[in-house]
């Protein structure tokens, strides 16, 4: 898959055989790809603060480590958050120049594929799935600015939304705003939402805020979980995340 110039991805985890594996699927990767492992939690952070990642890639274990990213984040989008560099063009790292906010992929285990909405993520990989072209495919998308969620793990909330009781909802959404919810479980941005549907980067905005509102959900993540579980979106939508 093609990757943008220079995707740089900084990763930590403590399993020496799940760090091992990774290694080598990351190494068959394509050459635009820079890959720095960190040897423990503080070299994490001094990878991210000099190499500006694009992604980090973490597991849930590493808790303490996504206010790490949450920083870099702030330091790159400013108080309006848009994803532009800061006045001075530099992220926490110190690197000049403009780069957009590091997305968090999390590499999870089968049995925490029940509990998404308390892993705020912006892309998924299963552990015991991990393969060179599931993590080709899952940097692609968040380079793009999209959600990583492998079609197995929809279909796998999907058969989990038969038999779990109603996600809790506060109103009906709106044409406009089922619109935003199936493009927000597609992964993307309030930019791309906002240029799909025609209207502001702060229109966007507002519409998802609306959605996450009304859905009962704290972030990106727990809505397309309750999106899931609350038959608003099918089999067919989640697919088209993995193309």
């Amino acid at each position: 898959m093609p990757f943008p110039a220079r995707l740089r991805v900084v990763l930590f985890m403590e399993d020496q055989i799940l760090r091992l594996g990774v290694q080598a699927i990351m190494s068959g990767l394509a050459t635009g790809v820079e890959t720095y492992f960190a040897a423990n939690e503080f070299d994490f952070v001094g990878k991210v603060r000099e190499h500006a990642p694009d992604v980090a890639v973490l597991t849930p274990a590493n808790r303490r480590l996504w206010d790490v990213i949450g920083q870099e984040r702030a330091a790159r989008t400013g108080p309006d958050r848009t994803g532009r560099a800061g006045r001075d063009g530099r992220g926490a790292s110190g690197v000049a120049g403009e780069r957009p906010s590091p997305r968090l992929l999390l590499v999870i285990e089968q049995h925490q594929t029940d509990d998404l909405a308390g892993l705020p993520a912006d892309g998924y990989l299963i552990r015991q799935d991990l393969s060179a072209a599931g993590m080709a495919r899952a940097l692609d998308q968040l380079a793009a600015g999209e959600m990583a969620i492998p079609v197995e793990l929809g279909r796998s909330l999907i058969q989990q939304a038969a038999s779990a009781a109603p996600a809790k909802r506060r109103g009906a959404l709106t044409a406009r705003e089922n619109e935003t919810l199936v493009l927000l479980v597609r992964g993307l941005s309030n930019k791309q939402i906002g240029r799909r549907l025609l209207i502001s980067e702060h229109g966007a905005k507002r519409l998802v805020s609306s959605v996450l509102l009304k859905l009962d959900a704290t972030n990106r993540t727990s809505a397309v979980v309750k999106a899931i579980r609350t038959g608003l979106v099918d089999e067919a939508t989640l697919a088209d995340t993995a193309n």
